[in-house]
């Protein structure tokens, strides 16, 4: 996800000045002061905090007049134990990797031949392939028949 900013950093402060020492700097400080009091504004200097300790990874740039906040999209290939008390959610992940990585060998794979082939049935697979598509990891260009799937991350088409 991508947050984009009018405006760069302010105050002569660097991205490299908040990611280390997390500081900030009110740019306007009668709005600042009307946010605070309708509580649009918990704290002073609190969001790059914030943001840095949730996601350690998010990725600061100035482009153009901008200040842009990138939010990488989490692995979805997360590798499990597979043990007994495996959770339900645990299990649709573990459908999901193995769906990926079918399409990743044939993108032109149906949901017929994936459900042979990873030996769960039809509904299973269509659930997750539709899971898939509304979460924005997986894309189907073409007519249901004769058409391919792309896997999709960040926005962008993953060669399959």
């Amino acid at each position: 996800m991508e947050i984009r900013s009018p405006g760069l950093l302010y105050g002569g402060l660097t991205i490299l000045d908040i990611r280390r020492n997390m500081l900030s700097e009110r740019r306007n400080e009668m709005m600042a002061e009307l946010f605070h009091r309708v509580h649009f504004i918990e704290k002073w200097g609190r969001g790059i905090k914030m943001i840095l300790e949730r996601e350690p990874q998010t990725e600061f740039e100035e482009l153009g007049t901008h200040f842009i906040a990138t939010f990488k999209r989490k692995n979805v290939e997360v590798f499990l134990t597979g043990s007994a008390g495996e959770t339900a959610q645990e299990s649709s992940v573990k459908s999901s990797v193995k769906i990926l990585e079918a399409i990743r060998e044939d993108n032109a794979i149906t949901a017929a031949e994936l459900s042979r082939h990873l030996g769960l049935t039809r509904r299973a697979v269509e659930k997750q392939l539709a899971k898939l598509k509304l979460d924005g990891v997986l894309r189907r260009v073409g007519p249901d028949k004769g058409g391919v799937w792309q896997i999709v991350q960040g926005g962008r088409k993953i060669e399959t």
